[in-house]
């Protein structure tokens, strides 16, 4: 693997962190992580608006910051977004899964909300990993072991590096993304493990290596240096960790501040150099030619949107009511070209948002009533459209003849959940699930990447022309095809800005295919859920993502994921646009929906029918079996002379 470009391990890697971490390195064209240990907020966001430059990726102690206070973060992770670098903080976690689990997630810190990446010691076991990655793994985080240290007389070595490596070749979440080691220690046959599998061997896993220095070979407290060329072209490692051999002059007394800031800003961009030029001499490639302004990259990475300070000036926040909160939601105008997802509101913003009363009460009748009734969504939602026993294209068998093996299977399910969305918008469900169908049953061998990129567009088109705006769709489902194959290895990326950077993908859409995929970042918020959660109450926004940040702000983690099925089938049927049918719902009657009204009888007629799981039918005058409702509308039809409409198969 130390053979392999960025790129290459940037295209194929399983963990989202570590991948973009990767594309940071390959974009900057810097292995360069700068360790800074001060002591002083100040000094910190100096050093690290200095440096940002040149690093990839910047390493932290918020627990030796002794004015540490949450606009820290929020800056930190704001210069983030400005360099395009991720944030490492070095915890070195060391207890129970339990313990480290709220210890990464809670307390004064929280640092599972802004790093991007941690690390951990292995002497508590195996455990250790699944308390983080339970935390971690939904956030899009990675983890690093301490498999071996390069201070003096360290005790990680030996029998307990071999623990390490074991560990992370045995991790079936690939939270563990890597190790903080000397050199390469899972490619060493000293420390592979002797039951270890191929494939756990073919593991890519990072090494970010300490104790680098150009000028020095130790600081007199058991550190020991080594240049960069000695540990990436001669160790093989991915990083080179660098502290004070870089900010060292912010450190001495009698150098100016700005004196000693630029001599800050020499050192990064020298130590940027050395670790990439050993790059590129590892790999025996000529260094390409830099930008000709200083410490530019050749072209902007795309990193997950953390905290978020904006630069432009926010709208007067409205005091009047606190539930309605005009917020950021990090989609404006931007000097970078990519798309910005802000992942939750800053902490000013969330102490403007009152959880609203009595919002347990109104989800549980809404639960309630879902239980009972059968609506689209449930049978033609887009995930449902990819599931192996709902398949119109199961069975299909691959060009050699073979049954498609699990891991094709579980791509096509991803492509089909993300191909179902981008049909979705502006569609109703019925309609989106027919153009799947068709899909499945047209495309050679069915809805997949490669039978896509096969097809011809005017068969495309002749599939989903049912659908809003299936030209342009077409188009984009072609060109997200394209890009799935040269940029994401054939695969669905799995970060939301990875998702948003897609043709024709929107927030909401991201995280729905994020919550398919396991992946609990945020909730899929669309017209049903925004309108509900307004007219309950809940929040006061305009727009679905203000909408999307305001019920996370409040809305435990553990409904995330389930919220959006909740409200939109609740809203095809019950709490329409147009019409909502009041007079049968349990929240409206409870008297926990503010916008309660009584219905017109008049216009009970007009109202969409609620079919119920027990085979009854409620089409404005009460529920009777569907059989009978069907033999009312076949006479009343008959009487007026009109066409029969038929129900609609739920």
């Amino acid at each position: 693997m130390a053979q392999a470009t960025y790129e290459e391990r940037a295209a194929r890697h399983p963990n989202a962190c570590a991948k973009q971490l990767l594309n940071a390195i390959v974009e900057k064209q810097s292995n360069l992580c700068v360790s800074v240990d001060v002591t002083r907020k100040e000094d910190l966001l100096e050093i690290v608006d200095t440096v940002g430059p040149f690093v990839a990726l910047v390493k932290t102690h918020v627990d030796i910051v002794e004015d540490f206070d949450w606009d820290l973060i929020e800056q930190l992770s704001a210069l983030s977004i400005k360099h395009k670098f991720l944030i490492f903080e070095d915890r070195k976690f060391a207890d129970i899964g339990n313990t480290v689990s709220l210890q990464y997630s809670s307390g004064v810190h929280r640092i599972a909300h802004w790093s991007h990446l941690t690390n951990a010691h292995l002497i508590p076991g195996p455990g250790i990993i699944a308390g983080l990655a339970a935390v971690g793994t939904p956030l899009q985080r990675g983890l690093l072991l301490l498999a071996e240290m390069s201070t003096k007389g360290s005790l990680t070595t030996g029998a307990y590096t071999t623990a390490n490596v074991q560990a992370a070749m045995e991790d079936d979440s690939d939270f563990v993304m890597g190790f903080i080691a000397m050199h390469r220690v899972h490619e060493d046959p000293a420390h592979i493990p002797p039951g270890a599998t191929d494939a756990q061997k073919a593991k890519d896993l990072l090494v970010l290596t300490p104790g680098v220095g150009l000028d020095v070979q130790g600081d007199g407290k058991g550190q020991q240096y080594r240049t960069p060329h000695q540990v990436v072209h001669d160790s093989g490692s991915d990083m080179i960790i660098v502290g004070r051999g870089i900010y060292s002059a912010m450190l001495s007394k009698g150098i100016e501040r700005d004196e000693a800031l630029a001599q800050v800003r020499t050192q990064a961009q020298r130590y940027r150099d050395a670790g990439w030029q050993a790059y590129l001499a590892r790999l025996g490639t000529q260094p390409r030619r830099r930008s000709s302004r200083l410490g530019a990259p050749a072209t902007p990475t795309r990193l997950a949107h953390t905290h978020t300070k904006r630069e432009r000036a926010s709208p007067p926040a409205q005091p009047a009511d606190e539930t309605h909160v005009e917020i950021d939601t990090g989609a404006g105008p931007s000097d970078s070209p990519v798309k910005k997802i802000k992942m939750e509101l800053t902490e000013d913003e969330k102490r403007k948002v009152k959880v609203p009363k009595h919002w347990r009460e109104a989800y549980a009748l809404m639960v309630q009533q879902r239980d009972e009734i059968v609506t689209p969504v449930d049978t033609m939602g887009c995930e449902e459209n990819g599931r192996e026993d709902r398949r119109a294209d199961r069975g299909r068998r691959g060009v050699d003849g073979q049954h498609e093996s699990e891991e094709d299977a579980a791509k096509r399910l991803r492509f089909t959940t993300l191909i179902s969305l981008m049909l979705s918008s502006q569609t109703k469900d019925p309609v989106t699930a027919d153009a799947v169908y068709r899909l499945q049953t047209r495309l050679d061998n069915g809805l997949c990447l490669a039978s896509l990129l096969a097809t011809p567009d005017d068969v495309i088109q002749e599939c989903i022309a049912k659908v809003g705006f299936f030209r342009r769709k077409t188009e984009y489902v072609r060109r997200v095809a394209e890009i799935l194959r040269d940029r994401f290895d054939g695969d669905v990326p799995r970060t939301v800005d990875e998702l948003c950077s897609l043709p024709g993908v929107g927030p909401k859409m991201a995280f729905l295919q994020m919550q398919s995929m396991g992946l609990n970042v945020g909730i899929g918020v669309d017209t049903h859920v925004h309108r509900i959660s307004n007219r309950l109450g809940w929040c006061r926004t305009k727009t679905p993502e203000q909408t999307r940040l305001a019920l996370q702000s409040w809305l435990p983690t553990e409904l995330h994921g389930v919220i959006n099925k909740q409200m939109v089938g609740f809203g095809q049927v019950i709490c329409v646009p147009v019409g909502p049918r009041c007079d049968l719902c349990y929240v409206g009657k409870a008297r926990r929906c503010p916008s309660y009204k009584k219905v017109d009888e008049k216009s009970r007629a007009k109202r969409v029918p609620i079919y119920y799981k027990d085979g009854t039918v409620d089409a404005g005058y009460g529920r009777v079996p569907v059989a009978k409702q069907e033999a009312i509308d076949a006479a009343e039809a008959e009487a007026s002379e009109e066409p029969k409409q038929e129900p609609l198969d739920w």
